[in-house]
Formats: structure tokens, sequence, C-alpha cells
């Protein structure tokens, strides 16, 4: 929940520095190894950004696979976690003897917005 809690937040904060009446998409790049649920992720969004010019937004994931170069060779390949059979270079056959590439992101790639009349910061006279 804080990791959703943290993008509304900056979501929001770039909105304001933007003038933006309304956050239309927010892009996520998530790595393979990052213990995300994609539909949690889009839930709790919708439930955090009520109120929000983010309210509407579009939460889209962008799924980055585990990649890995190898550090005898240099070969970068996709390293397939639940298949320890698969763990060898493709190239020269290391064993588990690589350096991670990628796989492991989670950071917002992209707010789409709309411009215009930016909406009020209350709701129910509470501020948010």
């Amino acid at each position: 929940m804080s990791l959703v809690r943290n993008i509304i937040e900056v979501v929001k904060e770039e909105a304001e520095a933007a003038q933006a009446a309304q956050i239309t998409a927010v892009h996520l790049v998530v790595g393979e190894g990052r213990d995300i649920v994609e539909d949690l992720v889009q839930s709790l969004f919708r439930f955090l950004a009520r109120g929000t010019v983010a309210e509407n937004a579009a939460v889209i994931l962008h799924h980055v696979p585990y990649k890995v170069r190898c550090n005898r060779c240099q070969t970068e390949f996709h390293l397939e976690i639940m298949r320890p059979e698969k763990w060898a270079c493709p190239n020269c056959r290391a064993y588990k003897d690589y350096t991670l590439v990628s796989g492991r992101e989670f950071y917002i790639s992209r707010i789409e917005a709309k411009r215009g009349e930016a909406r009020s910061a209350q709701k129910d006279g509470m501020p948010e």
C-alpha cells in the first residue's frame, strides 16, 4: 500500500507543477523480480486517488524481465528464475556466474495529463 501511496503523492506533485487539471494515465515500469500484483496496484490506486486529479487515471504497467550479463563472456540473456536448468549462459555455459542487468525496477516512467482549470483541493470541506 505504501508504494501506491507514494506513487499518488508523486503524481499529485507533478500535476501541480505542470498545472494539470486531470491525470489521464500513469505508466509504471515494474521488474519481473518485484512482488507486485497488478490488479492490487490498480485497485489501490483507484481507492487512494479518489478526490484527486488522478481519480480517473489509468494505471499502465510495463513489465521488465530478468536480464543478466555473463561475467565470463559478457553475453546478456533472459534469466528464467523458476528454471534453474536455464541459469547457465547460453554462450559459454558458465553456471550462475552473472550480474543482474534488469528485473528489479519499479518507477513511474510517464504521467499523462490534461491541462485546464485546476480542481479544488478540497472535498466535503476537508483538505486533501
